[in-house]
């Protein structure tokens, strides 16, 4: 396990201030890919070449450095594809998480986040028998109740948001 944790730690430090996964990247793969498969099936050897070309590019500005420039051609292309009858969609839902990805990766806090979550599962698990954990349905927070009060009512301490639940 701590191999697999070392090459995982290698992987994020040469990740880090490097673009990442954005839509355009991921359109561009998903291109290469129907690309090679329609060459491959009709037996077309120069629609193949041009796949790889699309994928090679793809990856190429997932790996680039220049962040502000990718981030630039990324935005034209999602509001050029934001218009566009189903195209449109399809790339807004690529985006879900992936700028929050790319800002968590450069700013190195993926680390520190799992770690977190681990400290957090130990206490659970802990405090499995005396303690009752829920998450406020406002902000998120996971807030900790003794567990076999019957009905109580519960103040988020985040966001201060009131609720009722069974402990």
């Amino acid at each position: 396990m701590q191999r697999i944790e070392r090459k995982a730690m290698c992987m994020n430090d040469f990740m880090k201030g490097r673009n990442g996964a954005d839509e355009l990247t991921i359109v561009l793969g998903l291109t290469g890919i129907v690309i090679a498969m329609i060459g491959s099936m009709a037996r077309i050897q120069w629609l193949s070449w041009i796949a790889i070309a699309v994928i090679v590019l793809g990856v190429l500005r997932g790996l680039s450095k220049n962040i502000d420039a990718r981030r630039k051609e990324n935005d034209a292309f999602v509001t050029t594809t934001a218009n566009v009858p189903g195209l449109g969609k399809f790339v807004a839902s690529l985006g879900g998480g992936t700028s929050a990805a790319n800002a968590s990766r450069a700013a190195g806090t993926s680390k520190e986040d799992f770690e977190r979550a681990k400290r957090m599962a130990k206490k659970m698990w802990k405090g499995r028998k005396t303690t009752a954990y829920l998450k406020c349905p406002s902000c998120g927070q996971i807030l900790s109740v003794p567990k076999g009060k019957g009905k109580i009512r519960v103040t988020c301490p985040k966001c201060h948001a009131k609720m009722e639940t069974r402990s």
